[in-house]
């Protein structure tokens, strides 16, 4: 048989394509890999192309002299036509490259029609574009060496037609198996497990403690503090340790220290006093007041004068909540001063809501904040906004003074952000606040359309569930693209109910409904809808699926990844508190001292 040295060349690079192709795909796909990011692709195909690269070496040497006499006598006549069957080669696969990216193709498309005409296409070109090599390098002196050469850029095409054919394949696999995307993204840390000397995983990292005697007395303080047992062996130490000049951790472990205590209220209130006054900081002051009901109510009515300045707008309000606490324990003239001085800074630009919540949690004075805020909703703007931030404070049943304004309500707000006093005091007041945004949706009167459709996507929509999701639906198809976002967020929020809508945004040809129905599903989180989700993404996905309908399925995983990370989220901060429950810190009792 005669020596054929074109088919001896092209044989050894045909088997490295199958062995390439098949290699890639099998390690895609039975162990996962990243074929583009994975570092042992490449020197992988580089050896499978050098050895390749030897056989044809060895096939030159075998033809010799007589290299174009093993050519087809049509290429060693004209080789015209097989570079034009090179480029005719290259065009059809170009042709099935972008029929395969039009949305109607189905998915076996790119897993199987792509790459047997890729592989047809790419062994019929390099044969052609050889065949003419080969017939110009016998002219030459040096043949083989200019024909090994110049073949070398042809059939470097092959291994980088192979990773292009494998990843289409592995794309096209996992594309059809939508929950395969779901299983990768929720990552599960390994447990912790001993080392291998059998020691046990190292403990969580702590912060370390900084090796001065100050900080060493502080640690000590704190211990007594938190031992939980009676320490009057230490009351020495922790009574040095009340003074305004030391440092912040020092005196406040020293203050948490004094209820376990022995200390005559003659010596600590005084200290006490004066570290409620002097002390800088803010969280020692408002211990130091917490630590006074333990020397009994007569003696804290002594210093109860000093008590009621702390009720000011120059003071944090950590301190006067404490002072508040305090003092509504005591006897009716104390606790009648201090309601007073609070119903003075409920007019303070800076203190007014630490008033209210004082007056309302501690002295039971809802009437008085409710009368407040209904005299101030239709005022000037800085007053109905202090008015608008004490809605939340109110009971429910005394909230109702605040939904004769609502419209005033509504006008505070500024961006519709869920931090805002008013978007809060809108939550607060629930069914009436939803009311009042939702007629600013379809109506704007008070506010622009973008504020308001924030506002929705914000509150918690599922408490009017028909009427949310026809104001959802109806402005997730928007001309505006900020109202479109906000209401789109707001229809994914509703859940399985909103599933069938947002199965018509996907479906639109419209682009922009197409964002708005993958934008629901971001912050579609609904257990409920698990087992929907997963029928409509097997109607969508499989090799018959075309791109369109591969569309829907990974915008569904994007809700089937939320609800099962979110439950696993849910299960690991549920095992710690199952393990141990947090212990409550009470009140120590009142007692009076010698």
């Amino acid at each position: 048989m005669k020596f054929n040295v074109l088919r001896s060349l092209l044989i050894p690079w045909f088997v490295f394509f199958i062995l390439a192709v098949t290699g890639l795909v099998v390690s895609a796909v039975k162990w996962h890999l990243h074929l583009p990011d994975n570092r042992f692709i490449p020197p992988a195909l580089g050896l499978g192309a050098l050895c390749c690269v030897l056989l044809n070496l060895s096939t030159l040497s075998r033809a010799g002299i007589w290299l174009a006499y093993t050519l087809p006598f049509e290429v060693r006549r004209n080789s015209r036509p097989w570079l034009w069957r090179a480029v005719f080669a290259v065009v059809i696969a170009g042709i099935f490259y972008l029929l395969g990216q039009l949305p109607w193709t189905p998915l076996i498309w790119q897993a199987a029609v792509i790459p047997a005409v890729f592989t047809i296409c790419l062994f019929v070109a390099v044969r052609s574009l050889m065949g003419p090599i080969l017939k110009w390098s016998s002219t030459m002196s040096l043949s083989r060496t200019m024909a090994l050469l110049l073949s070398l850029p042809v059939f470097l095409f092959v291994p980088l037609v192979a990773f292009f054919v494998g990843q289409n394949i592995v794309s096209a696999y996992r594309a059809s198996r939508p929950d395969l995307t779901v299983a990768a993204a929720i990552v599960r840390p390994p447990p912790a497990t001993a080392d291998s000397e059998g020691a046990a995983a190292p403990p969580a990292e702590t912060k370390d403690v900084p090796n001065t005697p100050a900080a060493k007395r502080a640690q000590s303080l704190r211990e007594i503090a938190e031992a939980g047992r009676p320490c009057a062996e230490e009351s020495r130490e922790i009574q040095k340790a009340l003074e305004p000049g030391n440092s912040e951790e020092i005196v406040y472990w020293a203050v948490k220290a004094v209820k376990c205590a022995e200390m005559k209220s003659v010596v600590a209130l005084p200290k006490l006093v004066r570290v409620m006054q002097e002390h800088p900081s803010t969280k020692v002051r408002a211990a130091a007041i917490l630590a006074m009901p333990k020397f009994g109510t007569e003696n804290v009515r002594q210093v109860s004068y000093l008590l009621v300045k702390r009720l000011s707008e120059k003071e944090p309000a950590e301190v006067i909540e404490a002072a508040a606490q305090v003092l509504s324990r005591l006897p009716e003239d104390e606790r009648k001063g201090a309601v007073n001085r609070l119903k003075s800074l409920l007019d303070s630009p800076r203190a007014s809501t630490t008033a209210a919540k004082a007056l309302i949690q501690n002295f039971k004075q809802d009437t008085v904040v409710a009368e407040f805020v209904a005299a101030n909703l239709e005022t000037s703007p800085p007053a109905r906004e202090r008015a608008v931030a004490m809605i939340c404070l109110l009971p429910k049943t005394t909230r109702g003074v605040a939904e004769a304004h609502i419209q005033q309500v509504v006008a505070a707000l500024k961006t519709g952000a869920d931090s805002e006093p008013a978007m809060q005091a809108l939550e607060c007041l629930g069914q009436t606040g939803f009311q009042a945004i939702r007629q600013e949706v379809l109506q704007p009167q008070n506010l622009d359309r973008p504020v308001a459709a924030r506002a929705l996507a914000e509150m918690d929509v599922k408490q009017s569930t028909q009427e949310a999701l026809e104001t959802a639906d109806a402005c997730a198809r928007d001309s505006n693209d900020e109202v479109r976002h906000w209401c789109s967020q707001s229809l994914g929020k509703l859940g399985a109910q909103a599933l069938p809508k947002i199965l018509d945004l996907l479906k639109s040809s419209d682009s922009h409904l197409k964002d708005a129905g993958k934008n629901a599903l971001n912050f579609f989180d609904d257990p409920s809808a698990k087992g929907e989700l997963e029928r409509i993404r097997a109607d969508n996905s499989g090799w018959m699926a075309n791109q369109r309908k591969l569309q829907i399925a990974r915008a569904i995983d994007t809700a089937l990844i939320k609800i099962e990370k979110d439950r696993f989220d849910q299960s690991e901060s549920a095992e710690p508190a199952a393990e141990t429950a947090p212990a409550t810190e009470t009140a120590p009792a009142e007692t009076r001292s010698e």
